[in-house]
């Protein structure tokens, strides 16, 4: 288990205790479980929308510049 030491601003911290105290109560990891919840429900998030991206792009792949590939220059870019 590793230990973070952050620094917050006033409102930000208040907020915190007050999720972990309406979470956990008033037991001594409360923020700790607090914030390795958040950590982790935002990473189910991440990987939920890469996935979705994923999905639309084989069921409907779009081609980029000239025949699908990146552009490799600037001109290319704006090329008509």
């Amino acid at each position: 288990m590793g230990v973070i030491t952050i620094s917050m601003d006033d409102k930000s911290e208040k907020l915190l205790r007050e999720m972990a105290k309406a979470k956990y109560g008033a037991k001594k990891d409360a923020i700790s479980k607090t914030i390795v919840e958040t950590i982790n429900q935002t990473d189910k998030c991440r990987e939920e929308a890469i996935a979705r991206l994923r999905r639309r792009m084989f069921v409907n792949p779009i081609k980029i510049g000239k025949g699908g590939k990146m552009p490799k220059t600037k001109a290319e870019i704006y090329e008509k």
